[in-house]
């Protein structure tokens, strides 16, 4: 099973100069825990909801700190080519819940996290199993 498919789209961004509040708020309208920033000629950076957390256990003013101070700033990112089971590998390795679509050119396509995954996996297995 490949991760194309599966990688969200369009993918929810917001700004590296948006506040970490103002990020919190727009990942919570929109029922997602990370968002992509995108900055012109950059690689993708991810702000993740352990992110949020993060800042919280710092005492962050999330009010007035910016989404640039806890960002993960060049996001590892993965093709729709790769196969779930390697995607899943990596974020092990790496302990990543979320992983930065691309495509070959490297222009964000999806973001993939581990419950669409483990969702994926679920569906296709019950199919399996009826068929």
């Amino acid at each position: 099973m490949l991760i194309g498919p599966l990688a969200a789209s369009p993918v929810l961004t917001v700004g590296q100069n948006e506040t970490l509040a103002e990020a919190a708020r727009i990942m919570w309208g929109h029922h997602t825990g990370s968002a992509v920033i995108v900055a012109q000629g950059q690689p993708p950076g991810i702000i993740t909801e352990r992110d949020l957390l993060r800042a919280v256990a710092d005492g962050a003013d999330v009010a007035a700190t910016k989404v640039s101070d806890y960002m993960t700033r060049n996001a590892v990112t993965i093709t729709g080519s790769w196969e779930v089971v390697d995607a899943a590998r990596l974020m092990i390795e790496k302990g990543f819940r979320h992983l930065v679509v691309v495509n070959d050119s490297g222009k964000l396509t999806g973001i993939v996290s581990i419950r669409d995954m483990v969702k994926a996996l679920v569906e296709e297995r019950n199919r399996t199993l009826a068929g």
